[in-house]
C-alpha cells in the first residue's frame, strides 16, 4: 500500500485529498492517506476529518521515511521549498502542481537536486489526464490524423485571487504549451509572444504566444479578464481537422470524407491523474510526465516572457538557456513521444483510438 501526504489543502490540495479518498474506496489496499500538511490548522483538521489522514502544520512536524508519496499543492512560489523539506524527511516520489517552480533558476535546482539524491519527480499538467485530450494524442500519435500543422487555443476566464502572484503564462498558457509539445513532440524553433499587464493584478493577465516549428505553428490565447470559462483547441492536420472542448471532454474530427464526434468515456482528469500517479510509483515504472517534460514547458514559457520584455522573436536553438540545458529538454521531449504508450500501459484497454471512433 502506498502511504501518502497532501502538503497545502486550499482549492487544488483539497481536491487531490478528495481524489485520493475516492480511489482508496475504489482500490482497496492501494493507498492510504497518512498526512495532510496546512499551515491553517483548521484547514488542516478539517479536511483531514473529511478524508483521512493526521493534520499538521508543517513538513517539519511530520516524521522520517513514514511515506512513500507527497503531493505539493501550496501557491507556486513555496515549491521549491517544500521539496526541500520532503528531501529532508526522505520522500522519493513526489508530485508537484503547475508550475512546478515560480522561474527557471528554481527549476534548474530542482532538476539537478532530484537526480542526485535519486527523487522521482512529476509535475500537475492535469489537463494531459483529460480524456478528449487522451483520445487526441492517440489519434496523432497512431498517424489517424496525419501530421500536424497548426493549433490555435484559447483558455480564458475571470480572475482568481489564488493566482494572483503568478503570471497568466505561467498560470494558464503552460497548459496550452505543454499540449503543443505533446502534440508536435519537439521543441518550437521561434517564440514570439505579446501580453497586456495590470489589468486584473499586477502580472500579464493576457497573452498571445506563437511557437513557430519546423513545420506548422501553435498559436495560443490566454487571459483572465474574461467573465466566462473557455478552453478549445483546434488543431489542423495533413488529413483532417480537429475541434476539442476542454471543458466538456468533446472531440470532433472533420475529414472530407466524414465528420466523427468521438466517444469519450468522460472522466475526472485529477483522478486519472492521481491514480496514474500511484500506478507508476507502486510498478516500479517512470511517471508518465517526469519533471523533465515540466521543465521543458516551463523553459518555454520563459522564453515567451523574455520575447514580451524584448519586444522580439526568440530563436530557441541559439537560447544560450535552451543550450545549457539540452540534454534535460531532449529527456523531456522523450518522455512526450512516450507519454501515449505509457498511458495505454497504466490504463490497459480503456483508450483506444479504435474503440473511440
Amino acid at each position: 500500500m502506498l502511504k501518502m501526504g497532501i502538503i497545502g489543502v486550499g482549492f487544488m490540495g483539497f481536491n487531490h485529498a478528495r481524489v485520493i479518498n475516492r480511489i482508496a474506496k475504489d482500490y482497496p489496499d492501494l493507498v492510504e492517506l497518512i498526512y495532510v500538511i496546512d499551515v491553517n490548522r483548521e484547514k488542516a483538521a478539517s479536511v483531514a476529518r473529511r478524508y483521512g489522514g493526521k493534520p499538521l502544520t508543517s513538513i517539519e512536524n511530520m516524521k522520517k521515511n513514514t511515506i512513500d508519496f507527497a503531493i505539493i499543492a501550496t501557491p507556486t512560489e513555496t515549491h521549491y521549498d517544500m521539496f526541500m523539506k520532503l528531501l529532508e524527511k526522505d520522500v522519493p516520489y513526489m508530485l508537484i502542481e503547475k508550475p512546478m517552480t515560480r522561474n527557471i533558476e528554481e527549476a534548474i535546482n530542482m532538476v539537478e537536486t532530484a537526480d542526485k539524491h535519486g527523487i522521482k519527480i512529476s509535475v500537475g499538467h492535469i489537463e494531459r489526464f483529460n480524456p478528449a485530450v487522451l483520445s487526441l494524442l492517440e489519434h496523432t500519435a497512431h498517424g489517424f490524423l496525419g501530421e500536424p500543422i497548426t493549433t490555435i487555443s484559447r483558455r480564458v476566464g475571470p480572475f482568481a485571487a489564488r493566482v494572483r502572484n503568478t503570471d497568466v503564462i505561467y498560470d494558464l498558457g503552460i497548459h496550452e504549451i505543454d499540449i503543443s509539445l505533446s502534440i508536435y513532440k519537439r521543441c518550437p524553433i521561434k517564440i514570439m509572444s505579446y501580453t497586456l499587464e495590470n489589468l486584473v493584478s499586477r502580472l500579464a493577465d493576457y497573452a498571445l504566444i506563437i511557437l513557430g516549428y519546423d513545420k506548422g505553428f501553435s498559436s495560443i490565447e490566454v487571459n483572465r479578464v474574461t467573465p466566462f470559462k473557455q478552453r478549445i483547441l483546434y488543431l489542423t492536420a495533413s488529413k483532417g481537422v480537429v475541434h476539442l472542448d476542454y471543458m466538456n471532454q468533446e472531440l470532433t474530427i472533420h475529414t472530407v470524407v466524414h465528420d466523427i464526434n468521438v466517444r469519450i468515456d468522460k472522466e475526472e482528469p485529477l483522478y486519472l491523474e492521481d491514480l496514474a500517479m500511484i500506478r507508476s510509483v507502486l510498478n516500479n515504472r517512470d511517471f508518465p510526465i517526469d519533471i523533465y517534460q515540466a521543465f521543458t514547458s516551463l523553459l518555454l514559457c520563459e522564453k515567451s516572457l523574455e520575447s514580451t520584455k524584448l519586444g522580439k522573436e526568440i530563436n530557441i536553438e541559439n537560447d544560450p538557456l535552451y543550450q545549457s540545458y539540452s540534454d534535460i529538454i531532449r529527456k523531456g521531449l522523450e518522455g512526450y513521444r512516450q507519454y501515449v504508450d505509457m498511458i495505454k500501459i497504466l490504463y490497459p484497454n480503456k483508450y483506444s483510438s479504435n474503440k473511440n471512433q
